[in-house]
């Protein structure tokens, strides 16, 4: 289950730049334009995630995509 460790990966990252800018969920979700409860599925990866949606959430974050995935 690699893909599952992987997503996990991300959802905590995710959830450390977030948190680390004072961000609530909500926050987040809005600033994005996606449902909390999806972001709340990535950030536990439980969630299939899009480049599209990944690219949302890095720009609201500030940060770069590489940052969160590894190729």
């Amino acid at each position: 289950m690699e893909n599952a460790r992987e997503k996990r990966r991300l959802g905590t990252k995710v959830r450390e730049l977030r948190t680390a800018q004072g961000i609530s969920q909500r926050q987040l979700a809005l600033m994005t334009g996606i449902s909390r409860s999806y972001l709340w599925k990535i950030e536990t990866g439980t969630a299939d995630i899009g480049i599209d949606v990944l690219i949302k959430i890095a720009r609201a974050l500030d940060a770069q995509v590489r940052e969160h995935i590894e190729l």
